[in-house]
């Protein structure tokens, strides 16, 4: 019945897995975006044009307005078994790595669980490898939890923990069952590691009925973490005049991490890399990731690591990089400025597509012309910065629809007194380059 606007979504879900979120401020970001887009959510019958989503709420919720559930036979039968399991399958299903760690059993149980009050949070289970940890947990309270709210997760370990980046959901009560919540939190690690000591605690705020709840679970990981595969690669790759080098391809149980460096003297400035792959000797792929953190680090400084579904399991004859379509633009046109004092648009790039329409102290709106046929489902705002180059205390980025040939771009700041004009590098920008990079993984 819903086969177009599911589609729909699922191409929407399939362009924003692959925009990077950056490692400082991404946590708060996600949280003041998922709230920004529940407000939003309200206007977006009546008001088409305005429905802003905020890009990191965007692409952590998007799962949940997916419907249809297709389970592979296999990945039924792997979680069949495992109690309370059925509650994440939409959530895990869509990545083809983490329904392999489901197949080959390396999803461990856990099943340590607090009460505090009349709020129970339980740990069901977790995977980790080098790479990070996800764990899957409940909330199960007397009340209803349609005002939960989930604040900043904390892991902790006897040995320092790296930092890195947290995903998780826009809290929802299951609509079965109101008064539980089911979520995976995912914890990707800035540098790989291997824990001398599998006691772990996890720290959760909740916000609920008007309280907050401090949780802390400490739990034991059964077992440690399988060896991470690692192919050296550096490999220079020129496409359309500009290089980049394929330097290191790193494959855990729960992500495939790909180290790329970018030549400092290239023309044009690559944001993303829109069909980044890997694939076998009979074309199987495995692509960006279908839920949480898909790229790590800052362009600017010359190298990031991407991250896409993992075949750790497999076990192909060949194995292949593949990457064709890039977003590029020109490095003169790799940001915009903003006077939020004179409401001016000062630098952009050169072929005239964005139109500032409103602007103040606390943020501004910039109109994206785009063809009719080709909307851009990417969050254009990456750093947002003053004159003076401190970064700006960002609310939330955020990208429309689009609308007869508009998309609308729109990002909130706190008034800390900056000096204009307002820098904003982007992160992602409809001009590409296109090439055919094909580069066979060897041990």
């Amino acid at each position: 019945m819903y086969e177009k606007e599911e589609q729909k979504l699922t191409d929407f879900k399939d362009r924003l897995e692959q925009v990077p979120l950056p490692l400082e401020g991404a946590d708060g970001a996600i949280m003041q975006g998922l709230e920004r887009a529940k407000r939003e959510k309200l206007q977006t019958h009546a008001k088409r044009k305005r429905t802003i989503w905020s890009l990191a709420a965007a692409a952590l919720i998007i799962l949940t307005l997916i419907t249809s559930i297709r389970v592979s036979p296999a990945f039924a039968n792997a979680v069949a078994s495992i109690p309370g399991m059925e509650k994440f399958v939409e959530r895990i299903q869509n990545d083809k790595g983490l329904s392999a760690v489901f197949e080959n059993e390396y999803y461990q149980p856990i099943g340590e669980s607090q009460t505090i009050g009349s709020t129970t949070l339980t740990i069901e289970g977790v995977i980790l490898d080098e790479s990070g940890m996800n764990i899957f947990y409940r909330v199960e309270s007397a009340v209803t939890l349609e005002d939960i709210k989930i604040n900043m997760p904390v892991l902790e370990n006897q040995q320092e923990i790296p930092p890195g980046s947290i995903s998780y959901h826009s809290p929802l009560a299951e609509q079965d069952s109101p008064k539980i919540y089911s979520d995976i939190i995912g914890f990707t690690f800035q540098d790989s590691v291997k824990f001398e000591s599998l006691d772990f605690t996890l720290g959760l705020q909740i916000k609920l009925d008007g309280n907050e709840i401090d949780f802390s679970v400490p739990f034991t990981v059964p077992e440690n973490v399988k060896p991470s595969i690692v192919y050296e690669m550096n490999k220079e790759v020129i496409v359309e005049g500009q290089k980049f080098t394929i330097e290191e391809v790193k494959v855990h149980p729960l992500r495939v991490g790909i180290l790329i460096s970018f030549d400092p003297d290239n023309t044009k400035k690559i944001l993303q890399f829109e069909d980044i792959r890997l694939e076998n000797e009979d074309g199987e792929v495995w692509s960006s990731i279908a839920n949480g953190i898909s790229a790590r680090g800052d362009i600017d400084d010359g190298e990031m690591i991407y991250y896409i579904q993992s075949n750790y399991f497999e076990t192909p004859e060949e194995l292949y990089l593949r990457i064709n379509k890039m977003q590029a633009v020109d490095v003169e046109d790799s940001y915009f400025l903003v006077d939020t004092d004179k409401n001016l648009l000062l630098h952009s790039p050169k072929d005239g597509r964005l139109e500032l329409t409103d602007s103040s102290r606390t943020g501004f709106k910039v109109n994206l012309k785009v063809a009719e046929d080709q909307e851009f489902f990417y969050g254009p705002a990456g750093k947002v910065s003053d004159s003076n180059g401190e970064l700006l205390d960002t609310q939330y980025t955020g990208i429309s629809e689009l609308y007869e040939g508009v998309q609308i771009i729109d990002i909130g700041f706190n008034d800390n007194g900056y000096a204009n004009p307002v820098r904003v590098d982007l992160a992602a920008y409809p001009n590409y380059i296109n090439g055919d990079v094909k580069i066979e993984l060897k041990k």
